[in-house]
C-alpha cells in the first residue's frame, strides 16, 4: 500500500530539471515494483527509454487495445518559499508547476489498477522535460509509445486559483502552439570613446524588439497571439560597446499557419535589423509544442464522471499555455483538464503549493476513464 500524499511529500523534496530527473525515476521505480511485489508477473511490464529518464509501465491483461496516462516528472529553476516541512531540498529549485503532484495521482491509479485488475489494457507514462525541453518529443522519438495501439491518451493539470474539487477543460483547442527562440546580434567591440570604431549590437537588439512589436501590432488585431521578450543579455563593462546581444523569447498562437508566419516575421525583421545596423544576425528556433486538442467525446466523457461523482465541472477558455502533451493528442484522441488545487498562488510561483486533498481526486477521476471502450 502506497500512501500517495506521502509520496507526493517525497518528490517535492526532490525536484529535478529537465531531462536531469534521476532521483525522481528511482522513487518512482521503487514504489512501482513495490505495488507489483505481489501481482501476476505476465500482467505487468516497466519499459526504460534509452535517452531520457522516463519509466512506461504496461498493464496487458487482454489482447487489443489501450489507454495511455500521462504524467510529467521536472521541477523548475526556482527558491521555493513555501514554508512547509516538506519544501524542496535542492537548492534553486522547486515543484512550481505541480508535477509532484501529477506523478503522485498517476501512481494512486496504478495502485488502484493493482487492487481491481481491470480487463482493460492500459499504459502509465513518467514523461521526463516538459518544462520547455519538448520531453514529450523525445519519449515519441524511441518508438516504444508507437507499438501499441492506443486508442485514447489522458494527463491533467493542477490549476491555481480554482478549488479543490473542481476540473475545467473545453473542446477543441486547450492549449496554444508554444515556440521558444533566441535572437542574436553580432557586432564589434569597442571603447565609447571611439564609438567609430564599435558596431553597437545591444542598439541593434533594442531596435529589434521596437520594430517587432509595431509589425506584430497589425496580426494582433485579428488573431489571438502572445509574443515577448523575457531575457535580453549584451556588453560586459558599461564603457565598452557591446559586440554581442542576445534576446530569449516565446510565441503563442493557436493555429501552425499562425506559427510559422511569426517565425518569417522573426527572421525577416532580425535581418533588416541587421543591415540597418552592421551588425551580423542569428535566429534559433528551440522548443516548439504542438497544441493540446481535446476530443468532444472524452470532454463529454470527463463531464458525465463529474456529475456521477458530484465533482464541480467549470468550462474553460483556450489558454496560451504551453504543453508537450500536445505531441500526443496530435496522434491519438486525447484529453487534457484542469484539476482544482485550492491553491491562490499561480503556477510557477515561489509559493505555489497545490493541497494534498486534490490527490484523491485526481485518482478518482482517472480511474473512471478505465471503463471506456
Amino acid at each position: 500500500m502506497i500512501d500517495i500524499i506521502e509520496l507526493r511529500h517525497s518528490l517535492h523534496r526532490i525536484p529535478e530539471l529537465a531531462f536531469q530527473e534521476f532521483k525522481t525515476k528511482a522513487m518512482l521505480e521503487e514504489n512501482i515494483l513495490r505495488l507489483l511485489q505481489n501481482q501476476p508477473e505476465n500482467l505487468w511490464h516497466l519499459h526504460y527509454f534509452q535517452n531520457s529518464p522516463g519509466l512506461l509501465l504496461e498493464y496487458s491483461p487482454a489482447k487489443g487495445n489501450y489507454l495511455l496516462f500521462r504524467a510529467d516528472m521536472d521541477g523548475l529553476p526556482i527558491t521555493e518559499k513555501t514554508g512547509v516541512p516538506f519544501a524542496s531540498e535542492h537548492p534553486n529549485l522547486m515543484h512550481s508547476c505541480g508535477h509532484d503532484v501529477h506523478l503522485s495521482i498517476l501512481m494512486g491509479l496504478i495502485q488502484y489498477v493493482a487492487n481491481t485488475l481491470p480487463q482493460r489494457n492500459i499504459l502509465f507514462l513518467f514523461q521526463p522535460a516538459e518544462e520547455g525541453e519538448g520531453g514529450a518529443k523525445s519519449i515519441l522519438a524511441e518508438g516504444i509509445i508507437q507499438k501499441f495501439e492506443i486508442t485514447s491518451v489522458f494527463a491533467l493539470h493542477i490549476a491555481s486559483e480554482l478549488p479543490v474539487g473542481s476540473v475545467s477543460a473545453k473542446e477543441g483547442i486547450f492549449f496554444s502552439i508554444s515556440q521558444e527562440f533566441d535572437v542574436l546580434f553580432y557586432g564589434k567591440a569597442s571603447h565609447i570613446a571611439f564609438p567609430e570604431k564599435g558596431i553597437d549590437a545591444l542598439s541593434a537588439g533594442i531596435k529589434f524588439m521596437n520594430t517587432i512589436e509595431d509589425k506584430l501590432a497589425e496580426l494582433k488585431k485579428t488573431e489571438k497571439i502572445i509574443f515577448h521578450i523575457g531575457k535580453m543579455s549584451a556588453g560586459t563593462i558599461r564603457n565598452v560597446i557591446a559586440d554581442k546581444c542576445v534576446l530569449e523569447g516565446t510565441h503563442r498562437s493557436l493555429s501552425p499557419k499562425i506559427s510559422q508566419k511569426i517565425n518569417i516575421l522573426i527572421r525577416d525583421t532580425a535581418e533588416l535589423i541587421a543591415r540597418d545596423t552592421n551588425t551580423r544576425s542569428e535566429v534559433k528556433f528551440l522548443a516548439s509544442y504542438d497544441p493540446v486538442i481535446n476530443n468532444p467525446e472524452l470532454v463529454k466523457r470527463l463531464q458525465d464522471i463529474c456529475r456521477q461523482q458530484n465533482i464541480e465541472y467549470i468550462p474553460a477558455q483556450t489558454s496560451m499555455t504551453g504543453e508537450d502533451f500536445g505531441f500526443f493528442t496530435t496522434l491519438y484522441p486525447g484529453l487534457l483538464f484542469w484539476l482544482g488545487s485550492g491553491c491562490s498562488y499561480p503556477l510557477h510561483s515561489d509559493k505555489f503549493l497545490p493541497q494534498d486533498e486534490c490527490l484523491e481526486i485526481g485518482v478518482k477521476i482517472m480511474s473512471a476513464f478505465l471503463t471506456i471502450e
